[in-house]
């Protein structure tokens, strides 16, 4: 399984913050791969869950306060997606919990889903609209 590295034509949201925030979405898939490879760094995964929380507070809450701002139209549908990440990271802290077997390839996988159907679909639906409305 191999990690996904930014690319500009596929993720790009054309607002700057915005981007900011998904990269660090990419740094922490990355450090999951590299934490895959010693899986009894348990430190290291709860490092990960953790970063994926304060992902959750800085980045989700600044999008939806954006959208919602220039009432951007398909707003609810982004707060469901994002009802779904939050209620995926609360899992995965669960699990974690739990000492579940392979957790490092399940959230590998999520978040790759993650990525290639929430950011390229999803979030690249709003660059233009938020573009329209001067922010970048």
């Amino acid at each position: 399984m191999s990690s996904i590295i930014w690319n500009k034509m596929k993720h790009d949201v054309k607002v700057k913050l915005l981007n900011e925030q998904h990269r660090k979405l990419f740094d922490t898939l990355k450090e999951l791969y590299n934490a895959m490879e010693d899986k009894s760094d348990k430190a290291a995964l709860l490092r990960i869950i953790n970063n994926l929380s304060l992902y959750i507070k800085e980045h989700l809450d600044a999008e939806e306060a954006l959208l919602e701002k220039y009432n951007y139209p398909e707003l609810e549908e982004q707060r469901e997606q994002h009802k779904l990440f939050v209620n995926k990271i609360e899992e995965f802290k669960k699990d974690f919990e739990n000492n579940k077997f392979m957790l490092y390839f399940d959230m590998a996988i999520f978040l790759k889903s993650w990525i290639a159907n929430h950011i390229e679909e999803i979030d690249k639906k709003y660059s233009d609209f938020l573009n329209s409305k001067g922010i970048y």
